[in-house]
């Protein structure tokens, strides 16, 4: 079939959204025509060649959709299911999954790293010419040809333009406080970053009952938000130290769990430095491949932990139902997150605006 998708040839050059074709559904795969997909700063890494990934690529990664179709041997999905696409396919046997830590499956890197799906082939390309899946999603695209495994059927009450963000910005940071530090209720917690990865942290240590949130970001639309959705301290870094601001927040001690949402080293540093004796620092901010990372070890002497994250540790076939319901609970603010909702012909534009730093959330609505 032909559909039509936004694709990088080359790194540093402009999206190309055209007319691609499309292979059906092979065996444990389906086919999912897109609702709405996140722009994300991954996909801006990617086309500014911070991120490693064979070309020629169709982007996209945050997404939900409806089932159109189904492969051989498929038996979770069937076609009218609403589902949400998450950027971990799975095989189920190898030891990380067996391990209950999908996120590392052995089949799923060997995936991401080709461009492939499961049998090492492409179902894109356009003009005679191969195209490769970007973690085994490729949603920035009207329909998608994923694995079974990456697709998480939802609620019908949920509608899929918000649903989208679930997949990436949502389950990142909720998760990287729920399952990578889990946070106890009332407990002290500061985030540096308060896009669309850092806003979930904020919300989601609000759920856990912390008992002080401290939001840090130089952009004071971003404060605004993360007051919102409840942040109850703001720290405007440019205004004042962040680490002295945050410390002050909690009576000189430091706070339990400090989350870094930016990926930059000056943030990881100053999050470190916040952290009180014993504390837990998470890096959930992507920092580009290859740079390093350099911090004051006496910190060690006072136990504390950092630690790495990858979409929140999730656990997405648990997870992202959680987050529906979540959500259609009143619990969890996902329309507060969409700041702009666009055409896949808009895709440029909004590449721009993210690297600027503009919004929050831009999302594709097909």
């Amino acid at each position: 079939m032909k559909t039509r998708a936004a694709v990088l040839w080359r790194p540093r050059e402009p999206v190309d959204i055209r007319e691609v074709e499309l292979g059906p559904p092979k065996a444990g795969e389906v086919l999912v025509q897109m609702a709405a997909c996140g722009v994300c700063a991954s996909d801006v890494h990617v086309v500014d060649g911070e991120l490693p990934e064979p070309l020629p690529i169709v982007l996209g990664h945050e997404a939900a959709g409806v089932v159109q179709e189904v492969g051989e041997g498929v038996e979770r999905l069937r076609p009218g299911d609403h589902v949400v696409l998450a950027l971990v396919p799975s095989c189920g046997r190898c030891r990380p999954c067996r391990e209950g830590r999908r996120n590392f499956c052995e089949l799923g890197g060997r995936m991401a790293a080709t461009g492939t799906l499961a049998d090492g082939t492409s179902r894109l390309s356009a003009n005679g010419h191969e195209l490769h899946h970007f973690n085994s999603v490729s949603s920035l695209a009207e329909h998608a040809v994923v694995p079974e495994s990456v697709a998480v059927p939802i609620r019908h009450d949920v509608p899929l333009d918000v649903a989208a963000l679930m997949g990436c910005a949502v389950i990142t940071g909720f998760g990287a406080v729920v399952n990578t530090a889990r946070v106890h209720a009332g407990s002290t917690v500061a985030v540096w970053g308060c896009g669309g990865v850092g806003l979930n942290c904020i919300q989601a240590a609000r759920i856990a009952g912390a008992a002080t949130i401290a939001a840090v970001d130089v952009n004071p639309e971003k404060l605004k938000a993360a007051e919102r959705l409840g942040a109850t301290v703001l720290v405007d870094a440019q205004a004042e130290d962040p680490v002295e601001a945050v410390r002050a927040a909690t009576h000189g001690l430091g706070v339990d769990y400090a989350f870094e949402a930016i990926g930059r080293e000056e943030a990881v540093n100053q999050a470190w430095d916040a952290a009180r004796a014993g504390g837990t620092v998470v890096v959930v901010g992507m920092i580009p491949k290859g740079q390093s990372l350099t911090i004051d070890p006496w910190h060690f002497i006072y136990e504390k932990t950092l630690k790495g994250c990858f979409l929140g540790s999730a656990r997405i076939a648990v997870d992202i139902p959680r987050l529906a319901d979540l959500y259609a609970d009143g619990r969890l603010e996902l329309d507060e997150l969409v700041t702009r909702r666009l055409t896949l012909d808009e895709l440029p534009e909004a590449l721009d605006q993210l690297r600027a730093g503009h919004g929050i959330r831009q999302v594709v609505v097909f």
